[in-house]
């Protein structure tokens, strides 16, 4: 019977069913404090509210409020119109791109090399010496390649469309001024187009010699150092992947966006927290956020009390603890109550099958076990000598009254004789009646009866050397 070499194991099944027991205590704390804090927050606000400069600041920071979040919308519609005009444009290069479009590990390439001569000469041991005109021609050649003219022959000429942005990138001049030589490069899909690419750019520098001939001065033109080749080009590559990665971020990007904007637009504009229509939903916010925190605190409460409390909550723990038997255990019975669904609900959830009303019948299987326990006791000592008879004594730590009214429903056959004795751990007059007993019966409550209670008269009775037949427990739960 020592209790605290005894570990009570905890059913968090329990538990949950101990709190849902008290669902009346929780709503009826929870509502409280709910009402505190909804009234309180009214209040509050409305003495605030009849402040004129609070609600100054309160207009000021409204408006900032309204203004910001205005703010927020336009900006995100402009960044979506600019992702979608900037993917948009992204996905036309790279459909329409001759770059995109060339084998970075077969690129093709062509080149032509361009020399100027002149009939000019230094006339030897003369002052005066005839003006040089190659640098002038080779730079009118240059601006003829680079300014756009070249480029509008070129796409004018070929048989397949090909914009001046696209032709630009794949077609490019180089100059050395010290030579009087300028270079052309073609980068393209396949030979053919590289060599008709090249031959127009030729044909068009060839009509422009005739211009330049009649402005600047007579001049040839050589074609040198034609070549057509295939390369490997890695900062293709890198490029190609570069635009494709980059449709792909802008997809991501317009995709968050959107979301972001449909959760600006499915959002509620910035109110004025100082009207009584704001102040009454506001209230109603806290009272409700007050009712949840409420009912979880007093949950709470009721589960540790439960946890922590050394009061008698099932009574198998006393077979458990100090082996005693359970004789019986009654139910207590409820007076009427509201929402009893509930309560019979909860019940079969905390997997109890005692009903409240069977709490007569439970009385009296009570008292028949008592006495066949009884009568099995008389026989193993041969005492059952028909003058004999038994005298047992009820007694426990609750009120008298309570034991009472259990043993006269108990309806005890005669020739045995009940005696109900009051708590032997405060009245004295008690160790007498119990000194005097053959045997002894524990009557105890649930949830008011406490295990340290309990042990000591388990050790007062083995002390007194009195046999106790077992405990019964009475207010047990049961289903409504």
């Amino acid at each position: 019977m020592n209790e605290q070499a005894y570990e009570q194991e905890i059913s968090l099944g329990k538990v949950f069913y101990r709190i849902f027991r008290d669902w009346r205590k929780i709503f009826v704390i929870a509502l409280a404090i709910a009402v505190i804090a909804g009234a309180g927050n009214f209040v509050l606000k409305k003495l605030k509210s009849s402040d004129p400069e609070y609600i100054s600041t309160a207009e000021q920071n409204y408006e900032r409020e309204l203004a910001a979040f205005r703010a927020k919308g336009e900006t995100l519609e402009r960044e979506i119109t600019n992702l979608e005009k900037a993917r948009t444009e992204q996905e036309e290069y790279n459909a329409n791109s001759v770059l995109m479009k060339i084998n970075p590990f077969r690129e093709r390439n062509a080149s032509l090399q361009l020399y100027v001569s002149t009939d000019y000469q230094i006339l030897p041991g003369m002052d005066y010496q005839n003006i040089d005109l190659s640098n002038r021609i080779l730079h009118s050649y240059i601006t003829y390649m680079t300014n756009g003219n070249m480029y509008q022959y070129i796409a004018d000429h070929l048989s397949e469309s090909m914009e001046l942005r696209y032709l630009e990138e794949i077609l490019t001049v180089s100059e050395d001024l010290d030579n009087c030589m300028v270079t052309i490069n073609v980068q393209g899909v396949d030979e053919a187009m590289c060599d008709d690419i090249l031959s127009y750019a030729l044909e068009g520098v060839l009509e422009k010699q005739k211009e330049i001939t009649v402005t600047i001065g007579n001049h040839e033109l050589n074609a040198v150092n034609q070549a057509s080749f295939e390369a490997v080009n890695l900062e293709l590559d890198e490029l190609q992947k570069t635009n494709l990665q980059y449709v792909s971020d802008l997809s991501i990007n317009l995709q968050e966006k959107a979301e972001e904007l449909k959760t600006w637009k499915n959002s509620a504009e910035p109110q004025k927290e100082y009207t009584t229509t704001r102040i009454i939903k506001g209230s109603i916010k806290i009272l409700i956020l007050g009712f949840i925190i409420g009912a979880v605190l007093a949950a709470v409460f009721i589960a540790f009390q439960y946890i922590m409390s050394d009061k008698l909550q099932d009574a198998k723990e006393l077979k458990n603890r100090f082996g005693l038997r359970v004789i019986a255990q009654i139910p207590q019975v409820h007076k009427k109550r509201v929402w009893v669904g509930f309560d019979r609900l909860f019940a079969h959830m905390g997997g109890l099958s005692m009903k409240e009303s069977d709490a007569g019948n439970l009385a009296m299987v009570a008292a028949r076990s008592v006495q066949a326990e009884l009568e099995a006791l008389q026989a193993e000592k041969k005492e059952s000598d028909a003058s004999g008879k038994v005298n047992l004594v009820c007694t426990g730590t609750i009120d008298q009254r309570e034991i009472e009214s259990l043993l006269s429903g108990m309806k005890w056959e005669k020739g045995y004789s009940v005696e109900q004795i009051p708590s032997i751990l405060r009245d004295p007059s008690a160790v007498p009646a119990a000194m005097a007993a053959d045997y002894v019966v524990l009557i105890e409550k649930q949830e008011e009866s406490t295990y340290t209670q309990i042990e000591r008269e388990l050790e007062e009775l083995a002390a007194w050397k009195k046999k106790v037949l077992g405990v019964i427990v009475i207010g047990v739960d049961a289903i409504p």
